[in-house]
């Protein structure tokens, strides 16, 4: 069987991760979420420190507007270069390795607009995962010791965090439903659903192409 990639997008309390993970499990297959940084640090040599700065969840974000786009084109500048530790290198430095880690082996890749990344290889399966906001909001509480209306502007902050960063290195919408396959709620279906539901479409495209 030819090698698979699942990208999957998540809003913040959408449960994506854990969907993701609940596929690499279930398909016997690689997961990576934050991971891509430490890869991206060993392919470059640029201290993974560096990365967090352009990384999805940083609140580095605000070079966007001072600078403009810096659309995602797969160059990548040496060493001997000013732009070598740039925003703009250091995602494609990651974009690399999840150019690499596609071609190399069947895994799950969370985020870091992996969909559009890998958007012109066959066998990607690309994946939105979203949910009503309370059922987002009581996940999120799980995991942050926030209150209603503070917790709820963090989920704001991240949604709009995510869709600058996607803006920022593909030039079109996080949230646009044509840049995916595959669009779940995850607070109607459960978990388990999504998870079937993406390996039912998957297993139907790799039939078809075979």
């Amino acid at each position: 069987m030819v090698n698979y990639v699942i990208t999957i997008a998540r809003q913040y309390g959408s449960g994506g991760r854990t969907i993701g993970r609940m596929l690499s499990e279930r398909l016997k297959i690689s997961y990576y979420d934050k991971d891509i940084l430490r890869l991206a640090s060993d392919d470059s040599g640029i201290d993974e420190g560096l990365f967090g700065r352009v990384d999805e969840y940083s609140t580095a974000t605000h070079s966007f507007k001072k600078r403009g786009s810096e659309i995602y084109t797969g160059e990548l500048y040496p060493p001997d270069s000013k732009e070598f530790i740039s925003d703009e290198n250091l995602f494609s430095y990651q974009a690399k390795v999840i150019r690499d880690l596609a071609k190399r082996e069947s895994c799950v890749i969370i985020g870091r607009c992996s969909n559009y990344i890998l958007e012109d290889l066959p066998y990607v399966l690309r994946v939105f995962v979203h949910a009503d906001w309370d059922f987002r909001m009581t996940n999120a509480a799980q995991k942050q010791s926030l209150s209603g209306k503070e917790l709820m502007k963090y989920l704001k902050k991240d949604d709009k965090r995510k869709q600058d960063f996607y803006r920022r290195f593909t030039g079109k919408r996080w949230t646009d439903a044509t840049e995916y396959d595959l669009c779940l709620d995850s607070s109607r279906l459960g978990y388990e659903q999504c998870v079937e539901d993406i390996q039912t479409l998957l297993e139907k495209r790799v039939k078809r192409s075979e």
